[in-house]
């Protein structure tokens, strides 16, 4: 995204810090404290899905294969605008100082 996007009210895209952490809800490892909560388990989970369950099972959401897999779940896009539009939300308000904590939870894991 170019600084275009957002305007002349924001800084310099290299002065906005943002912080995501991954988790299972599974697993209960919930993060704690103040961020924008993004729930992906809507998108189609590798492991629950026969016909790449043992070749997806050991991997993460880091590995390129599983990212495609994921991209391809309809509605993707939406949950991620919605998520891009939330943390440009947060970011106008004042006070913010140009960070915004995303935690993404999805049914498994990383």
């Amino acid at each position: 995204m170019s600084q275009t996007h957002l305007g002349p009210r924001w800084p310099s895209l290299g002065l906005v810090q943002t912080v995501v952490v991954s988790y299972g809800d599974g697993h209960h490892d919930t993060p704690r404290g103040d961020a924008l909560r993004i729930d992906t388990r809507p998108l189609r989970n590798p492991p629950s899905d026969p016909v790449v369950r043992e070749r997806m099972l050991h991997a993460t959401g880091l590995d390129p294969h599983v990212q495609a897999y994921v991209r391809a779940t309809p509605g993707f896009e939406r949950i991620v605008q919605r998520g891009l539009d939330h943390a440009l939300a947060l970011l106008a308000l004042r006070g913010r100082r140009f960070r915004v904590d995303i935690h993404v939870t999805c049914g498994g894991g990383l």
